[in-house]
């Protein structure tokens, strides 16, 4: 068994037990009209390949979602909810990528397509049209593992698509790693870039790593004097029509078992948000580390 697979096996076993918990004792978060936000990453078949959902499982859980009853929205929906008070439809939900990967073009997008589903991608644009891997997938290059990135044609067809691209920086590295004026650039140059590349307005940011270790209020405050509308953070949990729509939550999809989906997509998981405090990715760090699964 590999470090990585070991890792996946902790976190679901963890994931359920929280859920069938939270469940019984009835603390799991119902609202109808909360946002549920799920955070995707990689969708293909490589294996011990971290962030990786497989196409298969992709499939299973959009289908999953449409026999739970989650309605599906474009980014459209939430910025006009939180920006004009426009009503989202009960259990909205709405599907990101975060990094720009190849595989959303080629296996994510057919079956978003044969579901009918709109989605988000935020990219890093130092690394679209550049063969570089992104900082964390380093050590994957080692081991004989890529995951390339999209360059600027094939993103704007994936936008056209029906994926709509947004940022997510420029190099993808946490804004609380850097100064004041680096995260300017970061935040503003990012989408003057996608701007002119894609010759549309950009309208939401998604901050890299993204837990509340990873940005500060100041940071808040850039991306909204940039003219972003919406922001997204990594801190698990779901949204109300109070959350502050420059730190939307999202769910971190990983190939869970079809209960431990339904129990996190209820809510009933969202206690494991005290991963994304400051203490808390301390521990993640730690956690990563003992099981040899450490990245940038």
């Amino acid at each position: 068994m590999t470090a990585q697979h070991a890792k996946q096996l902790v976190k679901n076993a963890l994931y359920r037990a929280i859920g069938e918990t939270s469940e019984t004792l009835h603390l799991a978060s119902n609202g109808n009209g909360t946002l549920r936000v799920l955070m995707y990453h990689k969708v293909n078949d490589t294996p011990d390949n971290p962030t990786t959902v497989s196409t298969a499982a992709f499939d299973e859980q959009l289908a999953q979602l449409q026999e739970l009853g989650f309605r599906v929205v474009d980014l459209d929906a939430v910025i006009d909810h939180y920006t004009l008070g426009h009503p989202l439809p009960p259990k909205a939900l709405l599907i990101t990528f975060d990094d720009g990967y190849r595989d959303t073009l080629e296996n994510a997008l057919p079956v978003l397509q044969k579901h009918g589903f709109p989605a988000v991608i935020f990219v890093p644009v130092a690394y679209m049209d550049d063969h570089q891997p992104l900082p964390h997938e380093r050590y994957l290059v080692e081991q004989g593992v890529r995951n390339p990135t999209l360059d600027w044609g094939l993103l704007r067809e994936l936008d056209r698509g029906g994926v709509r691209v947004e940022s997510h920086g420029i190099a993808h590295r946490p804004l609380a790693e850097m100064g004041l004026d680096e995260a300017v650039r970061e935040i503003a140059v990012s989408k003057l870039v996608l701007e002119e590349r894609l010759e549309r307005s950009v309208q939401a940011y998604a901050y890299v790593k993204g837990s509340k270790a990873h940005f500060r209020p100041v940071h808040v405050s850039l991306v909204q004097q940039a003219g972003y509308d919406v922001a997204f953070t990594s801190v698990s949990g779901s949204n109300d029509e109070d959350t502050d729509p420059l730190r939307l939550r999202r769910y971190n999809v990983e190939p869970y078992a079809e209960r431990t989906f339904e129990l996190v997509l209820s809510g009933a998981c969202d206690v494991i948000g005290l991963k994304d405090t400051v203490t808390g990715t301390r521990a993640r760090r730690l956690f990563n580390e003992v099981l040899g699964t450490a990245t940038q």
